[in-house]
């Protein structure tokens, strides 16, 4: 297996580590299991470390459809751009909110740390890069857009938020779309950045 097939294998390793980690919290909870399951997989970090996950399998495996989609560099990009955003998130406003226990610290560690250094290591460090067309950027905006989107419909419904900055019933509609406004904005800015970077790293 070549160092770039080891280096993703592991990124995967990582990325669903952390998402088991943080599932096995559930398990040692008395609660509705599938009400809270679908909660669990409502949080950005987690759909965005199974992106990660899913895309770094692709790399490892060498071939085919995955692998051919996980390689191309607008997507690798993306990637990028999610889970680091995931990352600054996180260690901004969300790490006082860590879940007691081992469980919780070696999960957050995974999914917040490891997990987004070890892909951004290995989007530097291997090719292809370049080719990607100035409007990606607005592109790579739209799935945390429509992520918040529909937390804010379910919030509606059931009362659940993700996370405090979207919450509606706290803050108010006003002030809920102006933190995903300035959201929106953080992902379009570093967009911009990335694939300015990975430009430059086409170059060398």
């Amino acid at each position: 297996m070549s160092i770039v097939r080891l280096a993703h294998a592991l990124v995967a390793l990582s990325a669903l580590a952390g998402i088991a980690l943080h599932y096995a919290i559930l398990l040692t909870r008395d609660v509705d299991m599938l009400y809270y399951s679908i909660r669990f997989l409502s949080y950005f970090t987690i759909q965005t470390n199974a992106l990660v996950a899913a895309a770094a399998i692709g790399v490892a495996l060498g071939r085919g459809r995955l692998h051919r989609w996980a390689t191309r560099p607008a997507v690798r990009t993306a990637i990028s751009l999610h889970i680091l955003v995931v990352a600054i998130v996180f260690h901004l406003l969300l790490g006082h909110m860590v879940p007691p226990g081992a469980l919780g610290w070696w999960g957050n560690l995974l999914l917040h740390t490891v997990t987004p250094a070890a892909w951004l290591a290995c989007w530097i460090a291997f090719p292809p890069h370049g080719g990607i067309d100035p409007v990606a950027p607005l592109r790579w905006i739209v799935f945390p857009l429509i992520f918040a989107g529909w937390s804010l419909a379910r919030g509606a419904i059931d009362g659940f938020y993700p996370y405090f900055f979207l919450d509606a019933g706290q803050f108010g509609y006003a002030r809920t779309l102006a933190n995903i406004a300035a959201l929106g904005f953080l992902f379009f800015a570093v967009g911009h950045a990335l694939r300015a970077i990975d430009l430059r790293l086409a170059r060398t």
